[in-house]
Formats: C-alpha cells, sequence, structure tokens
C-alpha cells in the first residue's frame, strides 16, 4: 500500500535551491578602483595628473574630481547623439585609401549572394557513391526519374535532388580513378640490404 503523501512533504527537507539575494550596498559609498589602489604610474601618466578617490563620495563625484569623465551616466563617443556619427561614407573611406569591405565575399555570404570567386564546389563523393552514380549514368544516362525508380543500382533509394547533387558532384570531380592529394608525395625508403 502506498505511504501518505502529506507525511512525506511534511518531513522533506526544507532546502531552498538557488542563489543567495545579494546585499545592497549602501550607494554613497563607492569601492576603490585596483588601479588607483595599487597607484598604478600608468593611470596618472594618461591622466596627466595624481589620483585622489573618496569612499565617501559617489562614483560620479569621484570622476569628476579625478576627469575620467564629465558625466559618468551621459553617453560619449560614437554613441553621444544616439546615431553612430563616427561611421563614415564609402565614397569618403575610398578617397582616404582605406579599405570599404563593400564588396566582401563573407558579407555577400552573409546576404545569400554569389560570392565572387563563383559558387562552391560541390562535395567530394565517396567510393561507393562514384561508383553507384557512375552505374546509374551508364544504364539510365540524364534521366533522374528513372534513376530514382530503379531499386537494384539505387540500393539508397537516393531523392531526385539527391542524385542531382551527387551527378554534379561526380561531373565536377571526375570518375576519382585518380588520387587527389593535396600533400606532397614522400620520398620512397630506401632499403638496406
Amino acid at each position: 500500500m502506498a505511504g501518505s503523501r502529506r507525511r512525506l512533504k511534511r518531513n522533506a527537507p526544507k532546502v531552498r535551491v538557488g542563489m543567495a539575494k545579494a546585499r545592497r550596498r549602501p550607494i554613497d559609498k563607492t569601492r576603490t578602483p585596483l588601479e588607483v589602489a595599487q597607484a598604478n604610474p600608468s593611470v596618472e601618466k594618461k591622466l596627466k595628473q595624481s589620483i585622489t578617490w573618496s569612499e565617501e563620495a559617489t562614483l560620479s563625484e569621484n570622476y569628476k574630481a579625478n576627469a575620467f569623465l564629465l558625466n559618468s551616466n551621459k553617453r560619449f563617443g560614437r554613441n553621444a547623439n544616439g546615431a553612430m556619427s563616427g561611421v563614415r561614407d564609402v565614397e569618403d573611406k575610398q578617397a582616404a585609401g582605406e579599405e570599404t569591405f563593400e564588396d566582401d565575399d563573407e558579407l555577400r555570404a552573409g546576404c545569400n549572394l554569389e560570392r565572387k570567386t563563383g559558387t562552391a564546389p560541390p562535395p567530394r563523393l565517396t567510393a561507393t557513391q562514384k561508383a553507384v552514380v557512375s552505374q546509374l549514368l551508364s544504364k539510365h544516362g540524364d534521366d533522374v526519374e528513372a534513376m530514382v525508380l530503379d531499386i537494384k543500382l539505387n540500393k539508397m533509394q537516393h531523392s531526385a535532388g539527391q542524385l542531382k547533387k551527387l551527378i554534379e558532384g561526380f561531373h565536377h570531380w571526375g570518375d576519382g580513378s585518380r588520387h587527389d592529394f593535396r600533400a606532397p608525395r614522400k620520398q620512397p625508403r630506401h632499403v638496406r640490404i
């Protein structure tokens, strides 16, 4: 017989799973940054003044006193007016002789356009695929529908679209009777007699 669920629930451990609540720090105090605490000379060199940091002051007041920013909440740089004001036109970049990337192959591929170098070659066929496609081509020619219906040679039951891709790869790479390795040919080892 089954026991009571209520009793099991009552006796189950009361563990709360999850992260503990983070305690909020008071707003009026700020931690001293590591660069200031370690008295990093590179920061003073960049600011061209000595750094004074008050833990009782707010972050904005400390930034203003040390000339980090005029207003820490204000946008600055290329986001100052909300638009990307730092972006120049293609004509300006061409006049300056800079790279424009307007006709980049990766950009063309991302926009679903054909690359400058042409379409990518079809994938290479395995030895079994080459044998099957060559037999199908010798028997049926270019009739893909007849190849689909031929279950003796087309044992994998390739669809018409799959067969078209296989035929395209077969025509592109050839029958594959020769090796097409990209590795350099090694010298034969001399056998001592």
